[in-house]
């Protein structure tokens, strides 16, 4: 079933101990029962929301503009995008079996012939005296 993302806000700070994230909720609202993305350079953690505090008081909901604070099951990091995961409805489609027997049969082609490849000319070995010298420069310095 494909999900659509529609982002809600930001993590601003992680609490580390007790496992918790704070999020600005910025464009859209957030409620118990959703199922949220938090994603950032280094995380990507899917869960559906259990619990929301704001300032130590249990809601069941928040809208643009607050701040909440929502109990998590991996480290998230500050500035982490939190997305609300939404399913699709839309029309289905048929299964690929049944697209492919509508569709008519086309003639395979020969494959085609390669051009042969062509390689680079070698390049004639440096001398050692010059090697030598190079190795006696990077000594002196």
């Amino acid at each position: 079933m494909p999900l659509e993302r529609k982002k809600v806000g930001e993590v601003f700070h992680f609490y580390t101990k007790i496992g918790v994230a704070a999020i600005r909720v910025t464009d859209d609202g957030i409620a118990i029962g959703d199922t949220v993305q938090i994603q950032g350079p280094s995380t990507n953690l899917e869960q559906t929301v259990d619990a929301l505090q704001i300032e130590h008081a249990v809601v069941s909901r928040a809208g643009p503009g607050q701040e909440v604070g929502m109990k998590v099951r991996d480290r998230v990091r500050e500035k982490d995008f939190v997305y609300k995961l939404i399913p699709i409805e839309g029309p289905v489609r048929p299964p690929a079996a049944k697209a492919a027997a509508k569709a008519p049969a086309k003639k395979a082609k020969a494959p085609a012939k390669k051009a042969p490849v062509r390689r680079k000319a070698s390049r004639a070995p440096r001398s050692k005296g010059r090697r030598a010298s190079r190795r006696s420069r990077s000594r002196s310095r």
